[in-house]
């Protein structure tokens, strides 16, 4: 099983909401698609963990869909803080299995690897927020059994990077007892973010943390104990392929694709 991580990409039709965006960003997420779609062995689907727009506007949505129509395998997608909900919804009902209610959530099987999208976002906030409800959900359907791997799509990242200006604008609130739920399931669990454009890798509470980076802007990696935030850096830019074998071993893999520089 493969499966590829994207996040952030920030898409808009007129004007972007964040200043930092690059202008040619359209034309950058249509060269990612096109190498997900064309490498081989084929990728089994394709998560993406939110900021997907700019803006929220239904142009946006149209706009988004259009570009990820080359992919011919499933998408599972979730909300970031950029995104709007109803907008969302009604860009891809047709496509993911959302469940009542004002939060964006589902549960999906693919091949034995269950996903989970988990809503973490504060209605005009850039911070994160799990209240009692999705985490009463998401503690629900991790008891559960699953004899494969979890992945829990969730745009804040949840633990502290070290960059403290993202972590201080990450999950805000209910981090603690997602810790807590999670802990429950040792090696069963991958949660995959994005929201602060410098991808990383880490553990927390037993389980995997993956943050995908942004191609709309990437930001430096300062681990220095101020407030500051990071300056906007030119890298080479990468989506992630996680392998999953039969056994439930995971190998997580980066792509690098080429785009124009700033």
């Amino acid at each position: 099983m493969l499966i590829a991580h994207l996040s952030d990409f920030h898409l808009y039709t007129r004007t972007p909401e964040s200043s930092l965006v690059r202008a040619d960003i359209v034309d950058v997420v249509r060269r990612i698609i096109a190498d997900v779609s064309e490498f081989r062995p084929a990728v089994d689907a394709v998560v993406l963990t939110g900021d997907l727009t700019d803006g929220g506007t239904h142009q946006d949505y149209a706009l988004l869909r259009e570009v990820l129509s080359p992919l011919a395998v499933p998408i599972f997608a979730i909300p970031g803080n950029h995104d709007e909900r109803e907008a969302f919804r009604r860009a891809f009902d047709d496509i993911l299995p959302f469940e009542d209610g004002a939060f964006l959530q589902y549960e999906v099987n693919l091949g034995g690897v269950r996903i989970l999208a988990l809503d973490t976002v504060q209605d005009r906030s850039v911070k994160g927020v799990l209240c009692g409800w999705r985490l009463d959900w998401i503690e629900q359907k991790l008891a559960q059994p699953c004899r494969g791997q979890t992945m829990i799509l969730m745009h804040h990242p949840p633990h502290r990077s070290g960059i403290r200006f993202l972590d201080n604008i990450a999950l805000v609130e209910g981090s603690e007892r997602l810790g807590s739920i999670v802990a429950r399931c040792p090696g069963q669990v991958l949660i995959l973010c994005g929201h602060i454009h410098r991808p990383s890798q880490g553990f927390w509470n037993g389980v995997f943390v993956g943050i995908a980076g942004s191609p709309a802007f990437k930001i430096e990696l300062d681990l220095h104990p101020h407030d500051d935030e990071p300056a906007v850096v030119d890298e080479p830019y990468a989506y992630f392929i996680h392998r999953i074998d039969e056994l439930g071993g995971c190998s997580i893999h980066p792509r690098y694709v080429r785009i124009p520089g700033w």
